[in-house]
């Protein structure tokens, strides 16, 4: 069961910050391999990636830009999430003929909050609100109507438990328990289990 797959993950850009949220369900084929699956990874100290598709390639695809982000930050101290964007575009972009089969959400918080959707050959798409995953079409039809530009942080994560949870009764891909991260200012964030069942 190595070809683990179906996910749903959602990224708001918030006034003060991003907040990335996604179930923990893992699927092969029409089996449930894991209920207990990472699909939110820090990669840097404002950075971070969501992951949907083929879970040993994302892995694979995360640890490489963990890599290469800190020989990168070995030249200049700070690299932004625009840059990190690039850099996955450029490396997906050049494995297409062997292509990941991965999507991913880039989040970081530089001056301002950003996010960028980045797809298996490469396709970078920057927006305020992103849903990748077999979940997508259940989340964006919840996003469309409840998601507003400059959304405070804390309403953004109640609105990414919801569009999970939605997503969770309504996509057979999608399940297990829900993981929420923010990024601030201050950094890099993951909110316990009991704090997200607090919003449930």
């Amino acid at each position: 069961m190595d070809a683990k797959k179906g996910t749903t993950t959602v990224v708001l850009v918030c006034k003060n910050g991003v907040v990335l949220a996604a179930d923990k369900q893992a699927s092969a084929g029409s089996v449930i391999a894991s209920r207990t699956t990472r699909k939110i990874f820090q990669i840097d100290d404002h950075m971070a990636v969501t992951i949907a598709g083929s879970l040993g390639d994302a892995q694979n695809l995360v640890s490489l830009l963990k890599a290469e982000i800190a020989l990168r930050k070995m030249e200049e101290p700070h690299i932004s999430t625009k840059a990190v964007a690039s850099l996955t575009s450029r490396i997906l972009h050049r494995n297409r003929g062997y292509p990941y089969i991965t999507w991913l959400t880039l989040a970081g918080y530089d001056e301002n909050p950003r996010a960028f959707s980045i797809g298996p050959f490469g396709g970078v798409n920057e927006d305020v609100y992103i849903a990748i995953g077999s979940g997508m079409q259940v989340v964006h039809g919840i996003l469309e109507d409840q998601f507003t530009k400059g959304l405070d942080l804390e309403e953004g994560i109640n609105l990414a438990v919801r569009a999970i949870r939605s997503a969770q009764n309504r996509d057979l891909g999608t399940g297990g328990g829900i993981a929420v991260s923010v990024i601030t200012p201050a950094g890099y964030k993951e909110f316990s289990e009991e704090e997200i069942q607090k919003r449930l």
